[in-house]
């Protein structure tokens, strides 16, 4: 299967690279300063990664929240993945770096149809006691 990041993002795009990651600015971007965290690997959850790479993704995501906050007039980021089968089709593990701002209605149209699922079997499992 072709791969939209590896077949598509030239490294002369790349605004970041280390070991395990490289960054770039989305293509279809929620705000201004979107950027996506695109694992060098073709992992497709976040359940496969390495706790030494894990580490190092979550420093990126840190440095990248300081640049963002210090600045920018950005007043919080938000940090979203998906993983598995909701990944879009010819993509691998990547993590998107949103810029947020008061009043900027990020999550106004986010109207996701429930479904059913055990919170005593989640809480359960967490640990936790419902």
């Amino acid at each position: 299967m072709l791969c939209h990041f590896c077949e598509t993002i030239l490294p002369a795009n790349y605004l970041k690279t280390t070991t395990h990651f490289y960054v770039v600015y989305d293509t279809d971007p929620i705000q201004q300063g979107h950027l996506l965290i695109i694992s060098k690997s073709h992992d497709t959850n976040i359940r496969l990664l390495s706790k030494e790479v894990l580490h190092e993704l979550i420093e990126l995501e840190q440095e990248l929240v300081e640049i963002l906050e210090t600045n920018f007039a950005v007043q919080g980021v938000s940090i979203l993945q998906n993983n598995g089968k909701v990944m879009d089709e010819g993509t691998h593990f990547h993590v998107h770096v949103v810029p947020r701002y008061q009043n900027d209605a990020f999550w106004d149209n986010q109207h996701v149809p429930q479904q059913p699922l055990s919170l005593t079997k989640l809480t359960n499992l967490l640990g936790g006691t419902v």
